[in-house]
Parts: C-alpha cells; sequence; structure tokens
C-alpha cells in the first residue's frame, strides 16, 4: 500500500498505527504538499455492516466539531473496490500515555493546562451533540505549538455517539445493553449499558486526572471484570494517598468527576473548565506569594541585625534572637544603624532547627557569625623559614651520618683513613695491583736494590 494514491489526492507514505478496525498511514495530501493522516478500514471488516456504519459515524462525529482541540477530519471515502478510509490532520508530538510514562511527576500547574483543553474539547463535542465514549491518555496527543507548550489534540471518536438530527447538549442516546469502552475508563452507566449523556465522559476525565496526580489507576484488577466490577461499588482512594504535593483542590475536582452517581457529579464539560480556571488562578497565586515571601523575608532578617550584632561579626562567634516581621507594617531601616528595632517586628515562636531537635528558635544564625581566618604575607613568610631551616637541619644531620656512622660500622675509627695494602702483606696468591701510570714530565721510580 505504500506509494498508493487514495482518493485521487493522498499518497501513502508510511505506516505509524494499527488497531482492530484499521492501519493509519502517514501521507501527504498532493494538492497542498501537506502532511495528513490516513485511517483505512481493514479489508476483511467491509463485510460487517455496523463496522462500516461504526466508522462512517467516526467520520461524521468528528466532521462535526470546530475546535482546536479536536482532530479535523479533511476527507472521508472509499478506494474503488477497496475498503473505507478517513483523511485527517497530522497531528506530532506523543500521546499522554508516553508523557504520563517518562516524565511523572507532572507539575500541578502543567496538570491543570492539560486537563483543561481535554475537557473544553469535551464541551465542544458534547455541545454537538457527540460523546467521546472511550476517553484514555492513548487517544490524547500533546505537542507544543511555537508559543505554547502541551498543546492537546483529542482524537479517536471510534465508538463515538450522537443522535441523528440533535445537536443539543444531554441528548445522546445509545443501545440498551450493548457496553462499548476501555474498562479502566467506563463510567458506571456505561458498564451497566444505560442511556448516556456528557457525564459519562466527564467521569473518563477524572479517571484521567486521577492517573495523571499518582501514575496510577484509581481501579485495577486481574480482569475487565474485575476493574468494572470495582466501577459500580468501590469508592476511589484520596490522590494524596499515592503521591505527595498534591493541590486539595485538584484531588477535590478528581474526586468530585469520579463519584458514582452521576447526578453528583459536575453538570458539564464547562464546569469543569471553569473549575480548572480557577484551580489555576490558585496555583499561581500561591506560587508567586511564596516567591515574594521567601525574598521579603531575607530583606527583614538582614535589616534586623542591630549595629552591635553587626561589630561583633568580625570580632568572633555570635547568637543572638531570630526575629520575623510583619511585612508591610515595619518601617525600613537602614543596616548598621543604632536605633532600636524597628516597631513591627516580634521574636519568633520557639521552634526545633534543623538538626537540633531541642534547640530552641533562639540560636546561631547560619556560620554562627564565626571569624573568617585572615591571612597575611608575615604567615607565609614564617612558613618559607621554617621549611628551609627544617631543610638545613636534615642535610647536616645526614652529613653527620655519613662521616661518623658509616666508617664506624666498616671497622674504621672515625676521623681515620683507611691503612693502604702493601705488596708484601697481600696473601698469597693474590694478584699486585697494578702500578701506579707515570705522569708525564716525572722520572720513573727506580726499583731499590736488593741486599
Amino acid at each position: 500500500m505504500i506509494g498508493k494514491i487514495i482518493g485521487n489526492n493522498f499518497r501513502l507514505i508510511e505506516v505509524i498505527g494499527t488497531g482492530a478496525m484499521g492501519t493509519i498511514f502517514k501521507a501527504e495530501q498532493v494538492s497542498l504538499g501537506k502532511t495528513v493522516v490516513i485511517k483505512l478500514l481493514h479489508q476483511h471488516l467491509l463485510g460487517d455492516p455496523s463496522l462500516s456504519k461504526r466508522f462512517h459515524r467516526e467520520a461524521r462525529a468528528a466532521s462535526l466539531l470546530n475546535h482546536p482541540n479536536t482532530i479535523q477530519i479533511i476527507d472521508f471515502g472509499q478506494m474503488q473496490n477497496g475498503p473505507l478510509y478517513i483523511a485527517m490532520e497530522y497531528v506530532p508530538g506523543r500521546d499522554l500515555a508516553e508523557v504520563l510514562f517518562r516524565e511523572f511527576p507532572l507539575a500541578p500547574l502543567r496538570i491543570v493546562n492539560i486537563v483543561r483543553q481535554i475537557a473544553s474539547a469535551l464541551d465542544e463535542a458534547h455541545a454537538n451533540g457527540v460523546l467521546h465514549r472511550d476517553l484514555k491518555p492513548e487517544n490524547i496527543m500533546v505537542g507544543d505549538r511555537r508559543n505554547q507548550p502541551d498543546f492537546v489534540k483529542v482524537l479517536d471518536f471510534g465508538i463515538a455517539k450522537l443522535q441523528d438530527g440533535v445537536q443539543s447538549a444531554g441528548a445522546f442516546q445509545t443501545v440498551a445493553g450493548v457496553v462499548c469502552g476501555t474498562p479502566e475508563y467506563m463510567s458506571p452507566e456505561q458498564a451497566r449499558g444505560e442511556t448516556l449523556d456528557g457525564r459519562s465522559d466527564l467521569y473518563a476525565l477524572g479517571v484521567l486526572l486521577y492517573q495523571l496526580l499518582t501514575n496510577r489507576l484509581p481501579f485495577e484488577g486481574e480482569s475487565p471484570l474485575a476493574v468494572v466490577t470495582q466501577h459500580l461499588s468501590k469508592e476511589p482512594l484520596p490522590p494524596s494517598r499515592f503521591a505527595r504535593g498534591i493541590p486539595p483542590s485538584l484531588e477535590n475536582l478528581a474526586l468530585s468527576l469520579l463519584v458514582k452517581a452521576r447526578e453528583e457529579r459536575p453538570a458539564s464539560a464547562l464546569d469543569v473548565v471553569a473549575e480548572l480556571d480557577r484551580i489555576g488562578r490558585e496555583l499561581e497565586s500561591a506560587a508567586q506569594e511564596a516567591g515574594d515571601e521567601g525574598s521579603d523575608a531575607t530583606v527583614v532578617e538582614i535589616r534586623a541585625l542591630p549595629a552591635e550584632a553587626l561589630r561583633e561579626l568580625s570580632a568572633g562567634p555570635l547568637t543572638m534572637q531570630v526575629a520575623q516581621t510583619d511585612l508591610g507594617t515595619a518601617p525600613e531601616r537602614p543596616v548598621g544603624s543604632d536605633a532600636t528595632p524597628a516597631a513591627g517586628l516580634r521574636p519568633a515562636a520557639a521552634a526545633p532547627l534543623p538538626g537540633a531537635p531541642d534547640a530552641p528558635l533562639t540560636a546561631r544564625l547560619p556560620g554562627s557569625f564565626k571569624r573568617p581566618p585572615r591571612h597575611d604575607w608575615r604567615s607565609g613568610a614564617r612558613g618559607w623559614v621554617a621549611a628551609i631551616l627544617l631543610g638545613a637541619t636534615l642535610a647536616v644531620l645526614g652529613w653527620l651520618v655519613y662521616r661518623i656512622v658509616v666508617p664506624t660500622v666498616r671497622g674504621v675509627p672515625a676521623g681515620s683513613a683507611a691503612p693502604a695494602i702493601r705488596p708484601d702483606d697481600a696473601p698469597p696468591g693474590a694478584e699486585a695491583p697494578p702500578a701506579a701510570p707515570a705522569v708525564a714530565g716525572q722520572p720513573e721510580e727506580q726499583p731499590a736494590p736488593q741486599p
């Protein structure tokens, strides 16, 4: 199939995925030179009218949506004597399951940004009479745009359900007793095969939010039936039981979406968007205040040092009371001023310091104001002189050992020269030592006459 032209306009380039219903190709829209995605229904499924209708339904459901966070349908048709196809926009990036696997834990504000876009896409779908019914991380693509990181696209409306001729929210119909979807993300009413509305998708969104916060599903089991049973009867544990640092507002939202009775969940996806906007503002404000307080606390602590403490800084260790101030009420006071502490300063309540559980808050400040060591040229010169004297002493001791101790060990009295060996004293059989060479200009010694 690679290289084949589909619908006289789309050239297949490579396979990028496959599923139970069809194969997904990366393709080129020849007329525009644009990269697109082609989804082909498996050839052996053409004889099943229900699956063909489901494929048509996906194309129709997605084509009704016009939202930045939903996949855009470009074309739909059938090859001559061949399979059905859907041409849709190409979305670069990774699915949310891969993002969670590689980058958990995710920052709370990042989670708010991702889930808000998903909820906004669901609101668009619900407003057009479309229910997704299979919302899960694998059906959500996350990519980066030039000015918008973590841009979301909701994919795969393959089991989406819409009511013919109805374009109002809450007007979904499904066949009684028919269960569609993924068990881990299935709402209780969906598991029971009841009539669905948009709040069923919100339950799946709650499962997804729970997973983003904890990197685990709220309900797990050894079989799909065991998972579905828990969705019907078991309450989820709070996400904070499995992960630290979860904002209470996000935890409360996740649990409210996972309520068994749909009447007690948020009424619409738009309500979830509004709540996520509020949580996002709350988190941003808290982060900004934490940064401002940390900066102001440093300034106040420095200003609280009296002049006496600053003078003692170079004289030795200092112990003083750490004080905190009510920001905005304490007038500024120059560092080093002899004035009394500004009004508004009050002693901090006693609390243990790190590493000293029983120590009160009255304790030495960082570094204990220890006087730094002083270094000058005199201390360096003294060191060099000491090294030179030590070296000279070692040299003299070495010379004495060589002149006194070594000769004594060899049997020669200290201070005397070694005796010369005469030829007559040589032991029998020993060769006479060679005669000393004559020096130029001097007469050779004549042997003494024998008597």
